[in-house]
């Protein structure tokens, strides 16, 4: 998958649409109906670390990780106690312990998830991939094939959840559009885009349906104990 480039725009915009939108929420609920509340979870991925804030409600702790220092400090200003963000690279952290669950968000196909996997988890890992490119087919495809070929069990839920992204004005969506597609958008276009809002400090919202393929399966399968 495509490197996500944080900058100070679009921690911002991230964290204005946690404060609208229940995206991340409605994915924790989804997840944590696999988990007991004692689970030790691991999070990659996951915007500003809202999966892991929203999953901290169902389960013991959550690790999250993520490379940039702007991303970190930001979302350590607001993690509860029993979320813990550290700064880091998934595909080289070494836990003191194995995790009892694995939660990855766009990271890639099979090449890049399952060398994680079998460093991070021992038992459930969740796999969460966007179904609205090519690539991100493309990486379930893939990862799907790989898991059946391995003789490894695993569980496919496609599925669509909405998520709102606030606007403090036009010219904050029209920033928005040209860094998430790199595109100006005319005034004629945001009026297609934008719906308006009862709210003095987001007073515009762009609403869309994303589609997502959530793959669960056992990192504790001996399978997985050797490159695949």
């Amino acid at each position: 998958m495509e490197e996500f480039i944080w900058t100070d725009a679009n921690i911002r915009w991230m964290s204005d649409a946690s404060k609208k939108s229940k995206f991340y929420y409605w994915i924790a609920e989804r997840i944590s109906a696999y988990l007991p509340p004692s689970a030790r979870v691991f999070n990659a991925g996951g915007g500003l670390g809202d999966l892991a804030i929203w999953m901290a409600y169902h389960v013991e702790q959550v690790t999250v990780i993520e490379n940039d220092p702007k991303a970190v400090a930001a979302f350590r200003a607001r993690c509860p106690h029993n979320v813990v963000a550290i700064l880091g690279d998934v595909r080289t952290y070494s836990p003191d312990k194995l995790y009892d669950a694995l939660v990855l968000f766009d990271l890639g196909g099979a090449e890049q998830i399952l060398p994680v996997v079998r460093e991070l988890s021992r038992a459930k890992t969740f796999v969460l991939l966007s179904r609205e490119t090519q690539e991100g087919e493309r990486a379930i495809r893939e990862l799907s094939d790989t898991l059946k070929s391995a003789g490894i069990p695993f569980t496919y839920e496609p599925f669509e959840q909405e998520h709102i992204q606030p606007f403090r004005s036009r010219e904050d969506a029209k920033s928005y559009f040209l860094f998430l597609w790199n595109r100006l958008l005319t005034d004629e276009d945001l009026d297609v885009l934008l719906e308006t809002a009862d709210d003095e400090t987001f007073p515009y919202q762009f609403v869309e349906q994303k589609k997502l393929g959530m793959i669960v399966f056992d990192a504790a399968n001996p399978a997985l104990k050797k490159p695949i």
